[in-house]
Protein backbone atom coordinates (compact mmCIF):
# COMPACT_ATOMS: atom_id res chain seq x y z
CA UNK A 1 0.00 0.00 0.00
CA UNK A 2 1.22 3.18 -0.88
CA UNK A 3 1.98 5.85 1.61
CA UNK A 4 -0.02 8.51 -0.42
CA UNK A 5 -2.89 6.50 -0.88
CA UNK A 6 -3.30 6.78 2.99
CA UNK A 7 -2.93 10.44 3.13
CA UNK A 8 -5.41 11.51 0.45
CA UNK A 9 -8.48 11.93 3.28
CA UNK A 10 -6.32 14.24 5.76
CA UNK A 11 -6.48 17.21 3.81
CA UNK A 12 -10.37 17.58 3.48
CA UNK A 13 -10.55 16.69 6.91
CA UNK A 14 -8.08 19.25 8.06
CA UNK A 15 -9.46 21.66 5.80
CA UNK A 16 -13.11 21.29 7.20
CA UNK A 17 -11.89 21.82 10.26
CA UNK A 18 -10.38 25.06 9.47
CA UNK A 19 -13.79 26.23 8.02
CA UNK A 20 -15.90 25.18 10.57
CA UNK A 21 -12.99 27.30 13.27
CA UNK A 22 -13.32 30.38 11.01
CA UNK A 23 -17.53 30.00 10.75
CA UNK A 24 -17.57 29.85 14.50
CA UNK A 25 -14.92 32.69 14.50
CA UNK A 26 -17.10 34.76 11.81
CA UNK A 27 -20.39 34.46 13.91
CA UNK A 28 -18.67 35.50 17.69
CA UNK A 29 -17.78 38.73 15.63
CA UNK A 30 -20.98 38.85 14.28
CA UNK A 31 -22.68 38.33 18.15
CA UNK A 32 -20.22 40.74 19.35
CA UNK A 33 -20.99 43.59 16.85
CA UNK A 34 -24.60 43.33 16.97
CA UNK A 35 -24.37 43.23 21.10
CA UNK A 36 -22.04 46.23 20.85
CA UNK A 37 -24.67 48.22 18.29
CA UNK A 38 -27.55 47.32 20.68
CA UNK A 39 -25.03 48.55 23.85
CA UNK A 40 -24.28 52.31 21.85
CA UNK A 41 -27.95 52.25 20.90
CA UNK A 42 -29.45 51.67 24.72
CA UNK A 43 -26.33 54.81 25.92
CA UNK A 44 -27.33 57.31 23.36
CA UNK A 45 -31.12 56.59 23.76
CA UNK A 46 -30.12 56.88 27.63
CA UNK A 47 -28.30 60.03 27.06
CA UNK A 48 -31.28 62.28 25.30
CA UNK A 49 -33.65 61.00 27.98
CA UNK A 50 -31.58 62.61 30.61
CA UNK A 51 -30.21 65.49 28.78
CA UNK A 52 -33.89 66.36 27.52
CA UNK A 53 -35.41 65.87 31.36
CA UNK A 54 -32.35 67.87 32.02
CA UNK A 55 -34.01 70.96 29.52
CA UNK A 56 -37.49 70.32 30.95
CA UNK A 57 -35.96 70.63 34.53
CA UNK A 58 -34.23 74.01 33.47
CA UNK A 59 -37.00 75.38 31.57
CA UNK A 60 -39.38 75.04 35.22
CA UNK A 61 -36.24 76.70 37.13
CA UNK A 62 -36.32 79.52 34.37
CA UNK A 63 -40.19 79.55 34.75
CA UNK A 64 -39.94 80.56 38.57
CA UNK A 65 -37.28 82.69 37.82
CA UNK A 66 -39.48 85.14 36.29
CA UNK A 67 -42.26 84.51 38.26
CA UNK A 68 -43.72 87.51 39.79
CA UNK A 69 -46.74 86.21 42.18
CA UNK A 70 -47.36 82.39 43.68
CA UNK A 71 -51.14 83.08 41.66
CA UNK A 72 -50.50 80.52 39.23
CA UNK A 73 -50.33 77.63 41.31
CA UNK A 74 -54.04 76.83 40.81
CA UNK A 75 -53.50 72.81 39.97
CA UNK A 76 -53.70 73.57 35.96
CA UNK A 77 -50.46 72.65 33.95
CA UNK A 78 -48.68 71.01 37.02
CA UNK A 79 -48.75 74.58 38.79
CA UNK A 80 -49.70 72.54 41.99
CA UNK A 81 -49.92 74.12 45.68
CA UNK A 82 -49.50 72.55 48.44
CA UNK A 83 -51.01 73.55 51.22
CA UNK A 84 -49.44 73.65 54.99
CA UNK A 85 -52.55 72.85 56.14
CA UNK A 86 -53.24 69.72 54.16
CA UNK A 87 -52.17 66.66 55.70
CA UNK A 88 -53.07 64.50 53.06
CA UNK A 89 -51.78 65.90 49.90
CA UNK A 90 -49.84 62.92 47.99
CA UNK A 91 -47.41 64.25 44.88
CA UNK A 92 -48.26 63.21 41.78
CA UNK A 93 -47.51 59.72 40.79
CA UNK A 94 -44.03 60.73 38.05
CA UNK A 95 -44.69 56.78 36.74
CA UNK A 96 -48.33 57.68 35.46
CA UNK A 97 -48.83 58.74 31.89
CA UNK A 98 -51.92 60.71 32.12
CA UNK A 99 -49.83 62.71 35.65
CA UNK A 100 -47.89 64.47 32.37
CA UNK A 101 -50.90 64.77 29.93
CA UNK A 102 -51.65 68.10 28.85
CA UNK A 103 -53.28 70.31 31.83
CA UNK A 104 -51.48 67.78 34.42
CA UNK A 105 -48.29 69.35 33.12
CA UNK A 106 -46.16 72.10 31.24
CA UNK A 107 -44.04 71.12 28.03
CA UNK A 108 -41.03 73.09 28.00
CA UNK A 109 -40.73 75.52 24.72
CA UNK A 110 -37.82 73.63 23.33
CA UNK A 111 -37.72 72.26 19.89
CA UNK A 112 -35.36 69.14 20.85
CA UNK A 113 -38.07 66.68 18.57
CA UNK A 114 -37.13 68.85 15.43
CA UNK A 115 -33.45 69.01 15.98
CA UNK A 116 -32.96 65.68 17.96
CA UNK A 117 -35.62 63.15 17.05
CA UNK A 118 -36.81 62.74 20.29
CA UNK A 119 -40.28 61.46 20.42
CA UNK A 120 -41.86 64.04 22.43
CA UNK A 121 -40.75 67.65 24.14
CA UNK A 122 -39.87 67.13 27.45
CA UNK A 123 -42.84 68.09 30.16
CA UNK A 124 -42.16 69.70 33.76
CA UNK A 125 -44.29 70.07 36.90
CA UNK A 126 -44.09 72.58 39.91
CA UNK A 127 -45.13 71.89 42.99
CA UNK A 128 -45.19 75.24 45.94
CA UNK A 129 -44.46 74.21 49.13
CA UNK A 130 -44.92 77.21 50.87
CA UNK A 131 -42.34 79.57 52.43
CA UNK A 132 -39.53 79.12 54.76
CA UNK A 133 -37.73 81.63 56.59
CA UNK A 134 -34.14 82.02 54.63
CA UNK A 135 -32.05 82.19 57.53
CA UNK A 136 -33.67 82.95 61.06
CA UNK A 137 -29.80 83.41 62.44
CA UNK A 138 -29.09 85.84 59.30
CA UNK A 139 -29.01 89.21 61.53
CA UNK A 140 -25.87 87.09 63.94
CA UNK A 141 -23.46 87.56 60.94
CA UNK A 142 -20.12 86.11 62.21
CA UNK A 143 -17.11 87.78 60.85
CA UNK A 144 -18.59 88.78 57.77
CA UNK A 145 -20.29 85.53 56.45
CA UNK A 146 -22.04 85.77 54.15
CA UNK A 147 -22.79 88.96 54.29
CA UNK A 148 -25.98 88.46 52.11
CA UNK A 149 -27.69 86.43 54.25
CA UNK A 150 -30.74 88.74 54.71
CA UNK A 151 -33.01 86.24 56.55
CA UNK A 152 -36.01 87.42 54.41
CA UNK A 153 -38.61 84.49 53.43
CA UNK A 154 -38.04 82.53 50.24
CA UNK A 155 -41.06 80.85 48.72
CA UNK A 156 -40.00 76.76 48.20
CA UNK A 157 -40.85 74.65 45.00
CA UNK A 158 -40.09 71.05 43.47
CA UNK A 159 -39.76 70.98 40.33
CA UNK A 160 -40.15 67.69 38.14
CA UNK A 161 -39.24 66.96 34.99
CA UNK A 162 -39.57 64.02 32.15
CA UNK A 163 -37.44 63.52 29.30
CA UNK A 164 -38.22 60.61 26.60
CA UNK A 165 -35.04 59.71 23.91
CA UNK A 166 -36.08 58.44 20.43
CA UNK A 167 -38.48 55.32 20.84
CA UNK A 168 -40.48 57.28 23.51
CA UNK A 169 -40.84 53.55 25.40
CA UNK A 170 -38.85 54.77 28.08
CA UNK A 171 -38.54 58.04 30.12
CA UNK A 172 -36.08 59.60 32.70
CA UNK A 173 -37.14 62.00 35.34
CA UNK A 174 -35.20 64.31 37.46
CA UNK A 175 -36.08 66.83 40.15
CA UNK A 176 -35.14 69.75 41.87
CA UNK A 177 -35.68 72.39 44.21
CA UNK A 178 -35.75 75.94 43.95
CA UNK A 179 -36.17 79.19 46.31
CA UNK A 180 -36.60 82.27 45.92
CA UNK A 181 -37.82 85.40 47.22
CA UNK A 182 -40.18 87.99 46.01
CA UNK A 183 -39.32 91.90 45.93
Amino acid sequence: MNILQKQQGVALVVSLIILVSLTMLGMTAIQRTTTDLSIAGNQRETGLMFQSAEVGLVSAENYLHDLTTNADFDGRNGMIEVKPTSTTYRSPDYFDDTAWAAGNSTEAPTSLVSVFGIKEEPRYMIEYLGEQSQNPLASTNIHGYDPGATGDVVSVYRSTARGTGLTGNTYRYVQSYFGREFD
